[in-house]
């Protein structure tokens, strides 16, 4: 007889920029705020059946300091945004140390995100000295599909 699995699970998704752009009190950078709908689903067997909660931030794109919104205040600051729009962030992760000698470091704390705005060409850091699982971690947190990685010889 097999072992029946049940729960909930999280799900993360970047909804989008909205809004007018804001100084960030944290960071002090000055960009749309994001806005990530996580959706938690009652599972059994890891197959999402129900959906339980679902909850918005808005945050910085930079620092992810953000607050929590009500479903109604998130879906009228997406419709008030309407098509006009336009995503001008884009993040990448490079690995410092790709080409080391094995078994230099056990923990390969060599990664660090950047988010590169497409309108100005700036390169910002998001995060130095982090490892695989953290970018993970960030993906899951602040919605992210997928961030590519780049090697730094």
């Amino acid at each position: 007889m097999g072992a029946i699995y049940y729960g909930t699970r999280t799900f993360s998704k970047h909804m989008g920029y909205f809004g007018p752009k804001q100084e960030c009190q944290n960071c002090h950078h000055t960009y749309q705020k994001a806005i990530v709908r996580f959706k938690s689903w009652f599972h059994i067997d890891f197959i999402p059946l129900v959906p339980t909660k679902t909850t918005y931030f808005k945050s910085c794109p930079i620092c992810g300091v953000g607050f929590e919104l009500k479903k109604a205040d998130a879906k009228a600051e997406m419709q008030a945004a309407g098509d006009g729009t336009v995503t001008s962030l884009e993040v990448h992760a490079k690995h410092i140390m790709a080409n080391k000698p094995k078994g230099i470091m056990k923990a390969d704390n060599s990664y660090e995100v950047w988010m590169k705005d497409l309108t100005t060409g700036e390169d910002i850091c998001i995060a130095s000295e982090v490892t695989k699982e953290d970018i993970k971690k960030l993906k899951k947190e602040r919605g992210w599909k997928k961030v590519p990685m780049e090697k730094v010889e």
